[in-house]
């Protein structure tokens, strides 16, 4: 048994899952086929474990290869199998701030939907340990508080009936290819990793040796152990958030929320901050171009001032000393 297997098998409670159902999402990628070949092998709940893939259509005939490889792939597992194909219609970058953003939307809600249509509780993804690191590293460039600096959670909710997992988020990418070739597995590459316009491909081709290189040969190492004790500070932290949701929130719809703003005056600068991160993620605000100084600044009128102010992603916060209100606006006005 290889530290692939043996790690997931003593780790994960993978027959609970079964039981109530799993929804791989598979790209045809290394990780996203070990873990489809590893599942599989609990052929005692061929009926409670599917698959499906998304085809993005953005690279034309290899996305449809990708497809066509992770469709004969599952067939020979004798699963249930769906797939998206994203029309072009679907790609709204507006209204998700990028196109990553509107591709990871369409995914989940893709996936999502279909777990509730088969009656499935969970939705595996194939977050390795290298896309944690990654992740961190991407998110303390752009600049992120504590709970960005956890990075990618193990579990998290997609709606009261369905729950994310990722089985493989302490799994190194080198683990992941030595088990596909031990079992003698083929997996699709996608072309575009190896180009660097890509934030996230040059923190992997480019950043990431470095510092592996120059810095500590062991950094993936130290930065999860980082994301593990952010993770924990960050559970505390959402408590005490949570508590401040229930004192201070009067009144809320999708597009507006007034806060008592009496509620939140006790509270120091770095946790409001934090309390604001987390209402705009809470509201599904759009937090593109939102960095520490956009917070820092927004945070200051909150506690100086009374008026109107208009942050960066079409939300406008009107304070009268009494009640904060803030409204989302139309996704083409800036901010200031």
């Amino acid at each position: 048994m290889n530290r692939f297997t043996k790690t997931l098998s003593q780790t994960l409670p993978v027959i609970h899952w079964l039981e109530h159902g799993i929804l791989v999402a598979v790209s045809g990628g290394a990780d996203s086929m070990s873990l489809l070949h590893f599942l599989a092998q609990y052929e005692s709940h061929p009926k409670r474990l599917a698959a499906a893939h998304v085809n993005h259509c953005l690279r034309g005939e290899e996305s449809d290869a990708d497809a066509d490889f992770v469709r004969h792939s599952v067939a020979g597992y004798g699963l249930q199998y769906f797939e998206h194909r994203i029309a072009p219609e679907e790609w709204n970058t507006n209204k998700y701030g990028s196109l990553e953003a509107a591709a990871r939307k369409i995914r989940y809600d893709f996936l999502t939907r279909t777990a509730e249509h088969i009656g499935f509780r969970y939705v595996a993804t194939a977050h390795s340990a290298d896309d944690q690191t990654e992740t961190v590293l991407h998110r303390m460039i752009r600049g992120t508080g504590i709970s960005g600096l956890a990075g990618i959670t193990k579990m998290r909710q997609l709606n009261p009936a369905v729950t994310l997992i990722r089985p493989l988020l302490n799994i190194r990418r080198y683990d992941i290819i030595a088990y596909l070739e031990k079992l003698g597995k083929p997996f699709r590459t996608d072309s575009t990793n190896s180009k660097n316009h890509f934030t996230r491909n040059r923190i992997r081709n480019l950043l990431l040796p470095i510092l592996r290189k120059e810095f500590n040969p062991k950094v993936d190492d130290a930065i999860e152990r980082f994301a593990y004790l952010a993770a924990e500070n960050a559970e505390v932290l959402d408590e005490l958030i949570d508590e401040i949701f229930e004192k201070a929130i009067l009144q809320q719809t999708p597009n507006e929320i007034i806060l008592d703003s009496s509620k939140l005056q006790s509270y120091q600068i770095s946790t409001l901050r934090e309390f604001f991160v987390r209402l705009w993620k809470r509201k599904g605000w759009s937090m593109r171009h939102l960095g520490f100084e956009q917070w820092e600044l927004f945070v200051a009128f909150f506690c100086s001032a009374t008026g109107r102010y208009e942050m960066r992603g079409s939300v406008i916060a009107e304070h009268n000393g009494k009640h904060f209100i803030l409204r989302r606006v139309a996704a083409n006005s800036e901010g200031r």
